[in-house]
């Protein structure tokens, strides 16, 4: 997992980012501070400190955050999973330590979540949003452009974390004849089902990447084996290039324009 570049650190920046880190953070920094006494209903004799249990919680909570890690698409992907399971832990303790502060925790991560959403990607991108048929309709009718084509669902958080490298990878391989699209197969199920992706809520294959060349499906990830379930696939950018061979597909497609444009000549 690369470490973010400053322009992500400060589109981090927001109020989703910084109340999370708050709820993230608030039964260790409580439990073991002077707050506690204020938070928590404990006996004049008892010390205000995490205790045995809880320091197994947490360090429960630390290995299952690495464990995401690893399948993280990139940091801002990492950042959020330490959110969500930070807090599903930090309710079980907020309960475990007490009734009143538990639901006043679990109040305010609702609060939270309602007044301040995850904002979505606002960074650049080279890519072609699709309606419908459109996608089928070019691929038949442009047979030398290579398409990169993301299919995904607006409610899917798989396909959110996925779209700032979708865009990092339109970025640096667009040509005039290798692009990058999108498709709604929430929107456009017919779709879905014409090429072959889940799009129902359990799905697994969301979000999909299709490669399309001389409109034939060359590859995509994830794949999907013998028993119709989706092989898991990382969607990070050093992940898309190998699996995709882009590298080799931006040389090749550079060739061909180069050669068309030294014919026209």
């Amino acid at each position: 997992m690369l470490l973010p570049r400053l322009d992500e650190v400060r589109r981090a920046l927001t109020a989703f980012h910084i109340f999370n880190f708050i709820l993230a953070l608030a039964f260790p920094v409580i439990r073991s501070s002077f707050l506690c006494n204020y938070v928590f209903a404990t006996d004049a004799n008892q010390q205000c400190e995490i205790d045995s249990r809880e320091r197994e919680i947490l360090m429960f909570l630390l290995i299952i955050l690495a464990w995401k890690g690893r399948k993280a698409t990139n940091w801002m992907h990492y950042v959020n999973n330490i959110f969500l399971f930070s807090k599903i832990a930090g309710i079980f303790l907020f309960i475990r330590a007490d009734i009143l502060a538990g639901t006043l925790y679990i109040l305010a991560c609702l609060i939270v979540t309602v007044l301040f959403p995850e904002p979505a990607y606002t960074g650049p991108e080279q890519v072609t949003y699709f309606q419908g048929e459109q996608l089928f309709e070019e691929l038949t009718r442009n047979r030398n452009t290579v398409w990169v084509i993301q299919f995904f669902t607006t409610w899917s958080q798989e396909c959110r974390h996925t779209t700032p490298v979708f865009a990092e990878l339109s970025q640096k391989f667009t040509l005039p004849n290798m692009k990058f699209g999108k498709l709604d197969i929430g929107r456009w199920s017919k779709e879905g089902e014409r090429f072959r992706v889940n799009a129902h809520a359990m799905s697994r294959q969301l979000p999909t990447i299709c490669v399309f060349k001389d409109a034939k499906e060359i590859s995509r990830r994830p794949l999907v084996n013998e028993s119709r379930r989706a092989v898991p696939f990382v969607f990070s950018e050093e992940n898309c290039v190998l699996a995709f061979d882009l590298v080799n597909l931006f040389n090749e497609q550079k060739q061909k324009k180069e050669a068309k444009t030294r014919k026209h000549d």
